[in-house]
């Protein structure tokens, strides 16, 4: 992984050959050439494939950093070593790894620890903060909360929010993926807070970031920023925003038959905020969003999948389990392997390549879904053997 954030990051951020890069990485340049372009990802492979997990525990760790800390208020020739720490390691913990690994994880740790502040003015496609919020709907006739995903690019101020069912992983990558596409390209960094679903272990500057998001920032060719603990104006232009959309899109409370209504809504409020002029600024949020254009990190041709996916075998009864509830699929797929891929808001399930049955995700517990609200349907009846057939339908 660290050698395709690496060489993703030369292709788009430097003019360097593929030749050198390859050079400088000590690598193939078949390897260079197969991650170049981003339509080959290191996580596709065999399982089973990939290195075994250091010997840097979480103790471990948590030791190198406190003396790093420690080395803060020392005197500049009286700091530790990487073989002072590993020696303290070997007689305080009993450490009984080798030097080198220590030598790695202390030049990792040491430029995290490095003294960093959030500017207060950034340049075009620099960076983009992202947030949760939350607010009250009625949908179908129900009132129930939303999560609301608001992202702001942070030099023209432009906006993109949709709604999500919860505030899980596949929901935040779904989110991040939209507003790249939404923006028409990637900034350099993109700025949240210490949520688990970003965030595997750490906070703030020392927050280690989840497999998924780190595959996807290294996919997109940006760096996941981490706020402080407790320090909200370090993102405070999307915590603004979401009061914005709150007071303004919100109110009234909105009465809406689905979610996918909901969101085209809210696309259609992030298209009209770039007629808004912010206070102490000469040009609208939209003039201001096309003085990006030639700054932004083109987008790759893979398409991220932020999907929670798993392998299922349909029971007898063409039931397919996923999260806690079971979802129907055509009695032909009974006793077939089904992939069902899970997004924020949808549950597709998949066989053989064909979308064959698709739900709103429900997660509620021990709920079972026969009905397909599936938008195919008419070409699936279409494909039917017989008449019976059709009236499982």
């Amino acid at each position: 992984m660290e050698i395709y954030e690496k060489i993703r990051y030369y292709h788009e951020h430097t003019d360097y050959s593929q030749r050198k890069v390859a050079q400088m990485l000590g690598v193939s340049r078949n390897t260079v050439k197969k991650y170049w372009e981003g339509q080959t990802v290191p996580w596709d492979r065999k399982p089973g494939s990939g290195r075994k997990n250091d010997v840097i525990t979480n103790e471990v760790r948590i030791f190198i950093i406190s003396c790093l800390e420690a080395d803060k208020t020392a005197p500049k020739k009286q700091r530790h070593t990487a073989r002072r720490i590993y020696e303290r390691l070997v007689s305080e913990l009993g450490f009984e790894g080798c030097e080198a690994s220590v030598r790695r994880a202390v030049v990792e740790l040491r430029g995290r620890i490095s003294n960093v502040f959030v500017p207060l003015s950034y340049e075009p496609a620099e960076a983009i903060q992202v947030d949760w919020g939350e607010a009250t709907i009625v949908l179908a006739g129900v009132k129930q909360k939303i999560q609301i995903w608001c992202m702001r690019e942070c030099f023209s101020g432009d906006i993109f929010v949709t709604a999500f069912y919860r505030q899980n992983e596949e929901s935040f990558l779904e989110g991040i993926v939209k507003g790249l596409e939404y923006f028409g390209g990637t900034p350099r960094k993109i700025i949240f807070d210490n949520a688990r679903v970003a965030v595997k272990e750490g906070f703030g500057h020392h927050a280690k970031a989840t497999d998924k998001y780190l595959a996807l920032s290294a996919h997109y060719s940006f760096r996941p920023v981490f706020c402080n603990p407790a320090q909200g104006h370090e993102k405070g232009l999307v915590e603004g925003l979401v009061g914005l959309v709150r007071r303004n899109f919100f109110v009234p409370i909105p009465k809406i038959s689905s979610v996918e209504n909901l969101n085209a809504q809210l696309l259609e409020y992030c298209h009209k905020y770039r007629n808004h002029r912010i206070s102490g600024k000469s040009m609208t949020v939209g003039e201001m969003s096309e003085n990006c254009g030639g700054h932004w990190i083109p987008l790759p041709p893979y398409r991220f999948d932020t999907s929670n996916t798993i392998q299922v075998k349909a029971d007898d009864f063409s039931l397919v389990k996923f999260d806690h509830n079971k979802y129907s699929v055509p009695y032909r797929y009974s006793s077939k392997t089904i992939t069902v891929k899970g997004s924020g808001n949808k549950v597709r399930m998949i066989c053989d390549g064909d979308i064959i049955a698709e739900y709103e995700r429900d997660y509620r517990h021990n709920q079972t879904h026969y009905c397909l609200p599936f938008p195919q349907i008419d070409k699936l009846l279409c494909g039917c053997r017989d008449a019976s057939e059709k009236a499982w339908y």
